[in-house]
């Protein structure tokens, strides 16, 4: 259910929110990840909370709570309102105090236990919020993909959260020339021998991003091809379309990589793989069990790109002084980063090819990131099943000690029955342990 851009100014938020970077939808999550009650998520820094609200629809809030500044996404849905943990002081539409349990009879709420918050809307399954200061953020500015809403186009929708910044996440997935290398075997990945030079068309769109044409320059020339070439688009600031181009043209497939900002070191990919022609297989698979693919794929690429930042930000050198790009393969990538040049300067953590960004004294470095909190936790199928997975294990264990001490207990064929059961119980426990770690 999409909710309508609210029309209020009172509780927006006070602090830079005509900044450029605010006048842009940003994507959040997949619907179907959500239950409803509190989810926080960051926007460049700026912490909020997402729930649904008592008439069905989305709701964003500023995740502070005007008493005493506690985050509102640790506390519950109480009757439609979003209930602070802290004192029970209770928000609902437009952000709105509508009950505090400590104040004394005949007081009105302060207008100051008001919460700001931010227009949502919800296209194609993806939740988006609108941050900036002016109502300009008209709905159909929301960037979608074309034949998304077909019912016969079916997708994998995955949400991971990546320990370095928004910019470099794009640069990754719009450099297409690594992933026959850095991915080499991997279901959804590449073939290493496929590897080689790429030829690009590249239009510039201006400040709405730039799109191109591309091809192997090895297989241009070949016979019997399925595939006509394929197009990237990238979409300012917040979505890259890949699309594959059949020579069926009834046929159609590609990625749709929406990208949040959440702060320094910190962002989020939310990527969608979609298709109107998957085999059935595919439709039986479970959606967890796709993304066990995918977070192998992004760990892949988890250290290199950090390890890219780090040295971005050691050297206080620009890109333009440390890279030695090439033509066929980094087309993209440039592009990119002259389009942050050009069109993003002044964002939060924007560097462009001619940019720097030298890491502050004393700054640690990325956090650490494990599987379970940077993808099962956001993920409502796996989180579900790790849940599972979680619980199954203690009856077993109890089952194998009771096992056991049956066997060593009784005679003949039932102790001989028992042994052997625990070892098929046993054995059990294994494998649902290192299925559980594939969650972790």
């Amino acid at each position: 259910m999409a909710t309508a851009p609210t029309t209020r100014t009172s509780t927006r938020c006070s602090d830079d929110r005509s900044a450029p970077w605010r006048q842009h939808w940003y994507p959040v999550a997949f619907v179907v990840d959500l239950t409803g009650a509190p989810r926080r998520f960051g926007l460049n820094g700026h912490g909020y909370v997402l729930f649904r609200g008592a008439d069905g629809g989305w709701q964003c809030l500023l995740d502070r709570c005007p008493h005493r500044a506690a985050r509102l996404s640790d506390g519950v849905m109480r009757d439609g309102r979003l209930e602070c943990l802290y004192h029970g002081w209770q928000f609902g539409s437009g952000g709105q105090c509508l009950h505090i349990p400590q104040l004394a009879e005949g007081q009105s709420i302060p207008a100051r236990a008001h919460v700001p918050e931010l227009p949502v809307v919800v296209r194609q399954g993806v939740v988006w919020v609108w941050p900036g200061l002016d109502e300009g953020g008209e709905v159909a500015a929301v960037p979608t993909v074309d034949g998304l809403d077909d019912p016969e186009t079916s997708s994998v929708d995955f949400v991971i959260d990546l320990p370095y910044e928004q910019t470099l996440l794009v640069e990754n997935v719009i450099d297409i020339a690594h992933i026959h290398i850095a991915h080499d075997g991997i279901r959804g990945g590449g073939l290493r021998e496929l590897a080689g030079p790429l030829e690009f068309d590249v239009e510039d769109h201006g400040a709405r991003g730039f799109a191109a044409a591309l091809d192997s320059a090895r297989s241009s020339g070949s016979a019997n091809r399925v595939l006509r070439g394929a197009r990237v688009e990238f979409r300012a600031p917040n979505l890259i379309h890949y699309e594959s181009l059949y020579v069926d043209a009834s046929r159609r497939s590609g990625l749709a990589l929406y990208s949040l900002p959440i702060g320094r070191d910190r962002c989020r990919l939310l990527y969608r793989a979609y298709s109107n022609f998957r085999p059935r297989r595919d439709t039986w698979r479970p959606r967890w069990f796709e993304h066990w693919t995918q977070c192998t794929i992004l760990e892949q690429d988890m250290d290199v790109v950090v390890g890219q930042a780090a040295e971005l930000r050691r050297s206080g050198a620009s890109p333009r002084e440390l890279w030695l790009p090439i033509k066929s393969s980094d087309t993209l990538v440039l592009a990119y980063r002259r389009w942050l040049d050009e069109h993003a300067r002044g964002w939060p953590h924007a560097i462009g090819f001619a940019a720097t960004e030298p890491r502050p004294a004393g700054d640690a470095g990325p956090p650490a990131f494990d599987r379970l909190t940077m993808h099962t936790e956001l993920c409502a199928d796996c989180s579900w099943m790790h849940r599972r997975l979680v619980a199954a294990r203690r009856p077993l264990m109890l089952t194998v000690v009771a096992l056991l001490a049956l066997a060593a207990s009784a005679d003949g064929a039932i102790a001989v029955i028992a042994a052997a059961l625990s070892v098929v119980v046993a054995a059990g426990v294994w494998a649902l342990s290192s299925m559980r770690a594939r969650f972790e």
